[in-house]
């Protein structure tokens, strides 16, 4: 009988589901709405496949010695694109080369009924659906079985996904291929499904309609990105939004922000670490010093961790901004602390079956008075030009240790 990783440290990557050939494994959502590995035994041959390419028991390593990693603060040309990512395009720019060579980008993508999961594009125009943050997990589906395939064909592939879905796709590819560019980003965590489909469920009362949702949106600037939500795509193109909250008081950015409702295997996370696997890793720089990017519309921190990577790089300087940072400064890479579970997990996730979403929300992330004050105040800041004074300040102080 297979004996895969520990619930606590399954990290839902999917890759032992994908990897095996009797299909004997499911993944199915646990008492969270985490995604977990379930094995039909009247199926199951026990080839033990599924134990060698599961990353939480044997995490896969960077073979390659030969570059000296390296961090670049970066910011794509067209500032349409820049305004609609959740940084500095970064990842359109090295999506666009693979495009160009005739190749295919996987990523997460928003569907219309508010579900995260891994697809692909092949064209240009269509790269606008991985832009911004998605602040839930990704169901990967079949990506890696897709990605190999056209790996095996001689194309370009360009695969982005969280530090535990890339260690996961090497897994299952079990090598690297010179035509692949894996691409990660800085996580904090992933949040439950299950909570989001209930915070839909709640805002859905007033909204009626939300058919597309930015979790990083930047119409009051980089510094003071906020979650929207819109009636439509078209919507969202031309910044018409029914809802606009930040960080201080949208119910989903508070229970996220505060790790009470991320995967367990994300308080000890194992793959976000300064030895990552891929080619790139992606983040937010808030403040580089520098004051031709510091504009208030977003630069990406880029770690380069391969020459494969490096060579791309220097490919598309013409489409981006591009000035080499020092490593020793850039942060986020890697995992510093262990996040602590939360006291009220266990009561919070049987709740969140229970409980109707009006009930959960006004218990777990009410909207109270003293939120409405925050909720008021920022946006005053904001007005009057201070929000963007004192964030810069801040991040100032912290760029300087």
């Amino acid at each position: 009988m297979p004996n895969l990783v520990e619930s606590n440290k399954c990290c839902g990557c999917a890759a032992c589901a994908e990897k095996c050939a009797k299909g004997a494994i499911s993944m199915q959502p646990n008492e969270e709405g985490f995604l977990h590995p379930v094995i039909n035994h009247s199926v199951c041959i026990e080839c033990g496949l599924c134990e060698k390419t599961c990353p939480g028991i044997q995490p896969a390593v960077n073979m390659e010695k030969s570059l000296t990693p390296r961090a670049y603060i970066i910011q794509h040309k067209d500032e349409t694109i820049r305004y609609q990512s959740t940084s500095g395009g970064a990842f359109t720019a090295i999506a666009e080369n693979i495009i160009r060579k005739g190749g295919v980008v996987f990523g997460a993508i928003m569907t219309e009924d508010l579900k995260v999961k891994h697809g692909y594009v092949e064209a240009k125009e269509e790269l606008a659906r991985f832009r911004n943050s998605k602040y839930v997990q990704s169901e990967i589906g079949d990506s890696y079985k897709l990605a190999k395939k056209f790996l095996t064909e001689g194309r370009f592939v360009c695969f982005s996904g969280t530090p535990c879905q890339i260690n996961g796709l090497y897994k299952f590819l079990r090598r690297d291929y010179n035509n692949l560019i894996a691409v990660d980003v800085v996580c904090k965590s992933v949040p439950s499904p299950l909570v989001f489909e209930k915070y839909i469920e709640y805002k859905k009362q007033k909204e009626k309609r939300i058919s597309d949702i930015v979790f990083r949106d930047k119409k009051r600037g980089f510094l003071y990105c906020t979650m929207a939500h819109y009636r439509s795509h078209e919507a969202r193109l031309v910044a018409r939004d029914q809802y606009r909250r930040g960080s201080e008081s949208d119910e989903w950015l508070r229970l996220f922000l505060s790790g009470q409702i991320s995967r367990r295997s994300c308080m000890t996370c194992p793959y976000q670490t300064k030895e990552r696997v891929g080619d790139f890793t992606l983040g937010d720089i808030w403040e580089t010093g520098i004051s031709s990017f510091d504009d208030n519309k977003g630069t990406t921190l880029v770690h380069v961790w391969t020459q494969k990577g490096l060579n791309l790089l220097n490919s598309i300087q013409n489409e981006i901004k591009c000035i080499p940072y020092p490593f020793e400064k850039s942060r986020g890479a890697e995992r510093n602390v262990v996040m602590k579970v939360k006291s009220n997990r266990e009561s919070l996730f049987k709740d969140v079956n229970k409980l109707t979403s009006t009930e959960f929300f006004r218990k777990y992330a009410p909207y109270n008075a003293k939120v409405k004050v925050k909720n008021y105040l920022r946006f005053v800041l904001w007005k009057i030009d201070l929000q963007t004074l004192v964030r810069r300040l801040k991040h100032s102080v912290i760029h300087k240790k």
